[in-house]
């Protein structure tokens, strides 16, 4: 059986998309366009009030000048006369000022796995990375709508290996998608290729000269993480044999609060194998001969249940939100679910 082979990513800084003009990078992203209206009324959360250096819509903990009345404190010489209240002194005679919330915005990063197993269709009308990537478009959407600043930064197991700065506003969206559907693109394999390199929380058997999957290797690197506090959302399968604590735990040293979504496709789920395979590891490219029966699929459905259920946990107990997406459900009920689970997606 042939290696699945690592989606082909081009340097695009200029947001060219080859020969695919802006028409057509939009329409490969959102092919159900009314799905934008929907996420347009949306707003990221970002815990708790933040403090930006910038102005924006988002409340901060800091007091300043948006409209948004915060509270009243006693006059003291120096202040602005033009934020007395002559209501409460014509009722008290005593002068006070009042006091706004500073409005900021918010840095919402959002990290793409384009690992050689997110390639994998499994069963889906897209790879687990064409679905990552539209519904990070669509949250980063949501972000700009909210006139917060977004920057997408696509990763692999040793580098971040293409990014897009920081943006803000509703006109950079044109940016955004143009940038997304180089990779979404590119990332297209076969269904016979990818069909049966079946890999979750169970390892295949590893060569011992090649190295564990890491997540945090491309986390630990200079630059990696954000600049400033935020909000980091993690699109990823999860299949890094360790890592994931290490790198939650980095991204919350670096004042983000962390969204992890998972994806795993209909097949990675719920495998419908027969006979004597040889199983692929996409990863780390080894394989292992496996006669598969009922009882090897029903131990294999635990095992992704239980992976599931440990990296839940493991997200409750560093402070980060979990999100699951099987890649068969539409793009738009996931992002319902996002927003049910609160503090992550607000209306």
């Amino acid at each position: 059986m042939s290696r699945e082979q690592s989606p082909g990513l081009m340097s695009d800084p200029a947001g060219a998309t080859g020969t695919m003009n802006a028409e057509e990078a939009f329409r490969l992203l959102f092919p159900d366009p009314s799905l934008l209206a929907e996420v347009e009324r949306l707003r990221l959360a970002g815990g708790n009030r933040l403090r930006g250096t910038m102005a924006g819509k988002r409340r901060s903990a800091m007091l300043g000048g948006s409209q948004e009345f915060a509270d009243y404190r006693p006059y003291v010489p120096g202040d602005d006369i033009r934020r007395l209240d002559w209501n409460v002194y014509g009722r008290t005679g005593r002068a006070f000022i009042r006091q706004y919330w500073d409005e900021q915005e918010l840095h919402a990063a959002m990290y793409v796995d384009i690992t050689p197993s997110m390639a994998f269709l499994g069963g889906a009308a897209c790879s687990k990375l064409q679905y990552a990537l539209r519904l990070a478009a669509l949250v980063s959407y949501a972000a700009l709508a909210g006139e917060d600043r977004v920057e997408i930064r696509l990763f692999d197991q040793g580098s971040v290996m293409d990014s897009l700065p920081s943006m803000h506003g509703r006109a950079s969206f044109m940016k955004l998608y143009r940038f997304m559907a180089v990779p979404y693109n590119d990332s297209r394999v076969s269904d016979e290729g990818g069909r049966r390199a079946i890999k979750t929380g169970i390892s295949a058997t590893r060569n011992e000269r090649t190295p564990a999957s890491d997540l945090s290797v491309p986390f630990r690197l200079p630059g990696a993480l954000p600049r400033r506090p935020g909000v980091s959302w993690l699109f990823t399968d999860a299949m890094f044999e360790k890592g994931i604590e290490e790198t939650l735990l980095l991204l919350a040293a670096a004042g983000q609060r962390v969204v992890v979504v998972q994806l795993l496709s209909p097949e990675e789920l719920r495998p419908a194998l027969v006979g004597e395979l040889n199983l692929i590891d996409s990863e780390l490219v080894t394989g292992k001969e496996v006669a598969v029966s009922d009882k090897l699929l029903k131990q294999y459905r635990e095992e992704v249940a239980n992976y599931r259920n440990k990296l839940h946990n493991l997200c409750s107990e560093r402070g980060a939100d979990y999100a699951f997406v099987d890649t068969s459900a539409p793009v738009q009920n996931i992002i319902r679910e996002l927003v049910e689970m609160q503090g992550v997606l607000n209306r």
